[in-house]
C-alpha cells in the first residue's frame, strides 16, 4: 500500500468506514487524476484518430453486437441525443453503418464497418503493448489476482455508483423551508 495519510470524516454516518476503505478510495481518486492526465496525452498523440467518447460508443458496439440508438446510449451511459449527434458523425466518417433491424423494419441498428473494426484493432494492439511494458515485472499470479480483484472493482462499483449517487443527492439537498 502506501504511504497517504488517509483521514476518515468524523461524520457519525460514517463511523463504519474502515481505515481501509478510506486508503482504497484515495487510491482511486489518484488513479483517476493519473489516468484521465494520460487519456488527455493519449488523446493529443492520436487526434488524427478517433476522438474519446467516439471510441467509447464504437467499443461498446464491438462488445455488444449491433443494437439500436436508445440502447447503445444506455450502454454508454449518455444522452440519447448526444448519441444520436456522435453516430451520425461516425456514419459519415465511414466507421457505422445503419441497418434495418429484422425484429421491426421501422427501426435501425447501428452496425460497425470493416473500418471501424481496424481501428479498434490497432487501439486494441497499442492499448496490450502499453500494459505489457507497464506490468512486465509481474508475474502471472500477481496478474490474475489483480485482473480478479480489479473486475470485481469494477461491477461493484458499477452496479452502486448510479443508485447511491442518486440517493446522496437527494439525502444531502436542501429542501426548500427547510434552513
Amino acid at each position: 500500500m502506501s504511504d497517504l495519510a488517509v483521514v476518515v470524516p468524523a461524520d457519525d454516518e460514517d463511523e463504519d468506514v474502515s481505515p481501509a476503505v478510506a486508503e482504497l478510495a484515495e487510491s482511486f481518486v489518484g488513479f483517476m487524476r493519473t489516468f484521465n492526465r494520460a487519456r488527455s496525452r493519449m488523446l493529443e498523440a492520436t487526434a488524427h484518430d478517433v476522438e474519446w467518447a467516439a471510441h467509447v460508443v464504437l467499443k461498446c458496439l464491438q462488445t455488444e453486437g449491433p443494437m439500436r440508438a436508445g440502447a447503445l446510449a444506455e450502454c454508454v451511459m449518455s444522452d440519447p441525443s448526444t448519441v444520436s449527434r456522435q453516430v451520425a458523425s461516425l456514419v459519415k466518417d465511414g466507421l457505422l453503418e445503419r441497418r434495418a433491424d429484422p425484429d421491426d423494419g421501422r427501426a435501425s441498428l447501428l452496425v460497425l464497418t470493416p473500418r471501424a473494426h481496424e481501428v479498434l484493432a490497432r487501439h486494441d494492439r497499442i492499448r496490450l503493448r502499453f500494459f505489457a511494458e507497464m506490468l512486465s515485472a509481474w508475474n502471472p499470479a500477481e496478474l490474475h489476482q489483480f485482473a480478479q480483484l480489479l473486475g470485481r472493482f469494477a461491477d461493484d462499483f458499477s452496479h452502486t455508483n448510479h443508485d447511491w449517487v442518486r440517493s446522496q443527492l437527494a439525502t444531502d439537498t436542501p429542501q426548500k423551508g427547510t434552513d
